[in-house]
């Protein structure tokens, strides 16, 4: 097996195991592989569409539903049947469980 082989498969194993392309750079470099080699295996492996990204934003997202759904609920209680404030909460709550089911279905599939 080749060297640019053996280093197209590593590629492969480590986009399996969920490391984003900054972290598989970082691995690869670590193993003595040069920029150059890297960045060429790289693109012949399509990394850029099936690595995980590196952006904090899945958590923030789900974070933020979180919050949305207990701010809805906190207005049901607070607020009588039918009041603006009950509705509000009843679209709060919609929107956080809407949200994060799918951030959830999003980050399951990368």
């Amino acid at each position: 097996m080749t060297n640019n082989e053996t280093l197209r498969l590593e590629i492969d194993k480590q986009i399996a195991a969920g490391f984003t392309a900054d972290e598989i750079k970082k691995n690869l470099l670590s193993q003595q592989y040069t920029s150059d080699e890297i960045m060429a295996a790289m693109k012949q492996t399509n990394v850029a569409s099936r690595a995980k990204s590196s952006s904090g934003i899945g958590i923030a997202s789900v974070l933020v539903s979180i919050y949305f759904i207990f701010s809805g609920i906190m207005k049901l209680t607070k607020y009588p049947s039918g009041s603006f404030g009950n509705t509000f909460g009843i679209i709060m709550l919609v929107a956080g469980v809407g949200g994060l089911i799918f951030k959830l279905v999003d980050m399951s599939r990368r």
